[in-house]
């Protein structure tokens, strides 16, 4: 009898543990429940809600019918744009010029109402974020320590003394950033943690900061951390007063966040919204911050935000290619972005050519085997220069 209670109280407590960790309030829950990331995490993760504004705008309608039939080169062959897309998981595409509306095509069962997730695309708008509370004085210098406004990192590792807030922009930054999708490493921790703040302040240097460039998602929760501790609210609820309401929103969005108890926002990764809008953010990078007649986000910051220079050179992903505050620029003489773009998971693209007066937005549930975006991207801007 005292055998067979025994034997009852292990398997209670191996039920137990495993009931604990396939729970979605734990990290190893998550991990091994939801397992890889989709365009449907926005379902999973709690948010904060963003209201459709009560005035919003909208592009000019100017339906080009040649691009549906544009004839595209991939590295399948030929085929004309709309069957590039329906083939390539993509479930939204636009192309806007001079603020009209050429080519809006959904597909896979999506429509214009359909939520998309911004994946990394989220990173370029918290550079954004950033870039607003720098011009609204609550942040002096890009070069302050990121110490100065969580010094309970220094407890953790002394060299974050030496870790700027552009370290982390630049991706620079030298923390700890094991980039596999198993469960012990940061990248699914980065994603999945249920405290994102905890998980900052577990973080070791691992690089001197400043020297080498290695993506790293840990990088924008921690802008997101700061941008608590300075604007004294939420980033979510900072950014909703002072870029959402600003844009003419046609839909509501919202921004994931860890958990109901933590509720850090997910900076990295969690803006959740309709493509048509997400190109608004396109349009304000255009305009150099300006929006209509309000300057929303300063010049200065969108100019810098843009510039090319040889320090932001990242040759490993391609010799036209700069990062600069979360941004990825394009540049074929090392002086000018031709391209600049927000580029996240599963192929989310938000593409800005600032000569050209073009915006291009692509989502989708998979990148696709296409070859390149870019080079899609291209041939289709090509065909209505």
């Amino acid at each position: 009898m005292k055998k067979k209670i025994a034997y009852a109280v292990i398997i209670l407590a191996v039920l137990s543990i495993a009931f604990a960790s396939c729970s979605t309030k734990t990290y190893m829950g998550r991990w091994m429940k939801w397992r890889a990331s989709d365009i449907l995490d926005h379902e999973k993760f709690p948010n904060h809600p963003f209201d459709a504004s009560p005035h919003p705008f909208s592009f000019i309608e100017a339906t080009d019918s040649r691009l549906t039939d544009l004839m595209i080169e991939t590295k399948k062959g030929k085929a004309t744009l709309k069957r590039v897309l329906e083939s390539s998981e993509t479930t939204a595409f636009l192309l806007i010029k001079n603020d009209s509306l050429l080519y809006e095509g959904y597909f896979n069962k999506y429509s214009r109402e359909s939520i998309n997730t911004s994946f990394s695309v989220g990173k370029s708008i918290t550079s954004l974020l950033l870039g607003k509370a720098m011009d609204d004085g609550l942040i002096e210098s890009l070069t302050d320590p990121v110490t100065r406004y969580l010094p309970q990192l220094a407890q953790q590792d002394a060299r974050y003394q030496k870790l700027t807030l552009l370290h982390l922009l630049n991706m620079r930054s030298g923390i700890q950033f094991k980039d596999h999708d198993l469960p012990w490493g940061d990248k699914p921790k980065a994603y999945y943690h249920p405290r994102l703040r905890e998980r900052i302040y577990e973080l070791p240097i691992k690089a001197e900061p400043g020297t080498a460039f290695k993506y790293n998602s840990y990088n924008p929760i921690v802008i997101g951390m700061v941008l608590e501790k300075t604007c004294g609210q939420s980033p979510a609820e900072y950014f909703e007063r002072n870029i959402w309401n600003k844009l003419g929103m046609e839909y509501s969005g919202s921004w994931s966040m860890d958990s109901d108890e933590s509720r850090m926002m997910k900076m990295e990764s969690g803006l959740n919204l309709r493509a048509i809008d997400f190109a608004k953010f396109g349009r304000l990078v255009l305009n150099k911050g300006k929006w209509n007649d309000e300057q929303v986000i300063s010049e200065k910051w969108i100019e810098a935000s843009t510039a090319v220079s040889l320090e932001n050179h990242v040759p490993e992903f391609g010799n036209e290619i700069h990062y600069e505050k979360f941004w990825w620029l394009h540049s074929k003489d090392q002086k000018h972005a031709y391209i600049i773009s927000g580029w996240g998971h599963l192929g989310q693209y938000l593409y800005i050519f600032p000569d050209e007066k073009i915006i291009i937005v692509r989502m989708g549930k998979d990148i696709g085997r296409v070859g390149s975006w870019k080079n899609i991207f291209l041939q289709v801007a090509d065909a209505v220069r």
